[in-house]
């Protein structure tokens, strides 16, 4: 893939996660978020479109091993496709435990692009 589009796609990653994490403080509590419904939407679409650019990645994506990309991928299929009922208590853990550490992942990842 082109250098270019690798740095695009985890450059959106990046901002999808920061966007979540806006969107779901750490403050907010589990019952306020679930009762949102346009708020669980977004969160919905936001996790899609995180999924949807780390598809796009295809073979670079094994460049950057501390990304959990089978799970993100998967996570947007199951939104997408409708496979089960949303959980959006688990999409609300997610963003408080799990994109933190994903966020300094995809930081590090586009620095390793700009790295000389």
């Amino acid at each position: 893939m082109n250098h270019d589009r690798t740095a695009a796609h985890l450059a959106d990653m990046l901002a999808f996660c920061q966007e979540l994490r806006q969107l779901v403080p750490p403050d907010l509590p589990l019952d306020h978020f679930t009762r949102q419904r346009v708020l669980c939407l977004a969160v919905e679409k936001l996790f899609i479109n995180l999924g949807e650019a780390a598809a796009r990645l295809g073979d670079d994506a094994a460049r950057f091993t501390a990304i959990p990309w089978r799970r993100v991928i998967g996570l947007r299929n199951i939104l997408a496709h409708g496979y089960e009922q949303v959980a959006h208590e688990i999409l609300y853990l997610t963003i408080l435990q799990e994109l933190p550490a994903l966020e300094v992942e995809l930081m590090a990842a586009l620095k390793s692009l700009t790295a000389p």
